[in-house]
């Protein structure tokens, strides 16, 4: 987990999330607990595997991400 534009994540945090660069960032919520993060689509995606990266928005700035374990 790299979180770039803010400290950490003390709550649930509504942010966008992609997965794919050609993909439109999606709407999810964000926790981090014990130095992972758990992101929740508000909709279902198709074909999110382990080894991929996930990069999470709030508008354009970058918060962070990681890679899908």
């Amino acid at each position: 987990v790299v979180l770039s534009a803010i400290d950490t994540i003390n709550a649930p945090m509504k942010l966008d999330a992609k997965v794919r660069y050609k993909h439109d960032a999606q709407s999810a919520t964000v926790t981090l607990e014990n130095g992972l993060l758990h992101i929740v689509f508000d909709e279902p995606q198709r074909a999110i595997c382990k080894g991929q990266s996930v990069v999470l928005y709030d508008g354009d700035t970058v918060i962070g991400g990681g890679v899908i374990i």
